[in-house]
């Protein structure tokens, strides 16, 4: 059994080697360029090499100690049912 897509891509191709007709030529022409315009996929602009600060955005972080603190304080805020 032939798959669908092929059978329908030979009745185009049998379709259009008949037609004669320009203007109909040239819309069908438009339609391929306006698909493949959107396939394209773009080069990047330029490449740039990604900066690893995570030793400065660490140093700006929050102290453990801090950090335990907040937990409870959030934890024991939390509306627990009584």
């Amino acid at each position: 059994m032939e798959n669908p897509i092929h059978e329908a891509k030979k009745e185009l191709i049998r379709w259009i080697k008949e037609m004669n007709d320009l203007e109909d030529i040239a819309e069908l022409l438009e339609i391929k360029n306006k698909k493949t315009a959107v396939d394209k996929v773009a080069e990047p602009q330029a490449e740039y090499a990604v900066k690893d600060d995570f030793d400065e955005r660490f140093a700006k972080g929050i102290p453990h100690d801090e950090m335990r603190r907040r937990t409870r304080e959030f934890i024991k805020n939390l509306p627990w049912k009584k």
